[in-house]
């Protein structure tokens, strides 16, 4: 495993020795308790985000959060932003909300709950860009194993000055339940000697109608240094199965283009080069890539990651499966509807046991009933099938369109 790794680093080092980009060291260690630092400030008026954590094993693949920092964002221009840990995600979240601004320099500056401090270098906003189009295609591609649709960007700097682009997006989909459950089920009186039980039905509204959103992960980054223009064509965002359930019913998905530095964009080129398929806090530690961040008492110490600037552009589209010609895909689980007599609790062989089969759905599984009849013949279904918000939820969103 360590020779792989060492031959991967080599190779890497040539290529970006060779390449217009400028080269980071990279380093094979054995695991060690790094500080991970992830951040982009944007020139979007909002709270801006600091992830901090601390590296893992290879076989290790929770995330270790960094507790308890003091955590700042200081400006030539005189500005000091504070951060504060949010109890539910474990990052720091500006105090205010704030933008990167033109022509000016910032660094992030932390300090452990240890009392170690750490400095980025200055860092300076990106020239921003416009994406020119946000679009998907049908593709179908046998040697690739693709049937389904691609979501793709177009953009273009006439002036040149912006060559290194990272993307992201949120999807956002629409979910109907197939079986909506009037009623919520309560199991009372039971004796298990008999196997007799009461079920009390409340009626209530359908829950049928929720929404997901679900976020990218990854690094996903593309250069116009090679190119005869400064041009992203027909590069590809997110990419859906034609059996995707997030199809389903209507999908929209907000496209987030960043642009950024060449220090930065070479960073994360090599992390992901080095097998990172999440952040850079979900990594485990194939190799140490020196980023813009170091520790005020020993500039020697180890610390991965990259605080940067960057220029944030995005834009939102909407389609359903059949604006491509395609089949509904099937829904997010299988539906299977069951319907069981309370009557039948019959012991003999190979007959089914209906009465106790209602006590074990309704109870342990949380299946729900869709129907009844007689006050005796039960007709079940799982609760994704019946209640939305079983795992999603029922707020629509301020920006959706149907």
């Amino acid at each position: 495993m360590k020779t792989k790794i060492l031959y991967t680093a080599f190779l890497l080092i040539l290529l970006f020795q060779m390449s217009c980009t400028e080269p980071y060291e990279i380093e094979t260690v054995n695991y060690e308790n790094v500080l991970v630092v992830e951040s982009t400030i944007t020139d979007e008026l909002k709270p801006q985000i600091v992830k901090l954590s601390r590296t893992s094993s290879l076989e290790d693949t929770s995330i270790l959060i960094e507790n308890n920092a003091t955590v700042t964002v200081v400006s030539t221009n005189g500005d000091n932003f504070s951060f504060s840990q949010d109890n539910d995600t474990g990052f720091y979240i500006s105090n205010q909300s704030f933008l990167a601004r033109p022509n000016t320099s910032y660094t992030l500056n932390i300090v452990t709950q240890d009392g170690k401090q750490y400095t980025s270098s200055a860092v300076t906003l990106p020239p921003s860009v416009e994406m020119d189009d946000v679009y998907a295609e049908r593709i179908i591609s046998p040697a690739d194993d693709k049937d389904g649709v691609q979501v793709l960007v177009n953009t273009e700097d006439p002036t040149g000055n912006a060559k290194y682009f990272r993307y992201e997006y949120e999807e956002t989909y629409k979910i109907v339940a197939p079986y909506p459950s009037p009623y919520t089920a309560e199991i009372i009186n039971f004796d298990d000697e008999w196997y007799t039980f009461d079920v009390i039905l409340t009626p209530r509204e359908p829950e049928i109608i929720c929404y997901s959103t679900e976020y990218s992960t990854g690094i996903n980054q593309t250069a116009t240094t090679e190119l005869n223009e400064n041009r992203v064509v027909r590069f590809p965002v997110n990419y859906l199965s034609r059996l995707d359930a997030k199809m389903q019913t209507r999908y929209s998905i907000l496209v987030k283009q960043y642009v950024q530095s060449v220090e930065a964009y070479t960073f994360y080129k090599i992390v992901k080069e080095l097998g990172s398929v999440g952040s850079l806090l979900s990594q485990g530690q194939p190799g140490y890539v020196t980023g813009n961040m170091v520790s005020e008492a020993n500039p020697n110490e180890k610390v991965l990651g990259f605080f940067e600037a960057s220029s944030m552009t995005s834009k939102r589209i909407y389609f359903n499966y059949e604006d491509f010609g395609m089949e509904k895909p099937p829904y997010f689980v299988d539906c299977d509807v069951l319907v069981l007599d309370y009557r039948d609790n019959s012991t003999l062989d190979n007959d089914p046991n209906e009465r106790e089969a209602i006590f074990t759905y309704l109870s342990y599984f949380n299946y729900q009933v869709i129907h009844l009849v007689q006050n005796t013949i039960y007709t079940i279904a799982k609760p994704e099938c019946a209640v939305c918000t079983s795992f999603s939820s029922n707020v629509r969103p301020d920006f959706w369109e149907d």
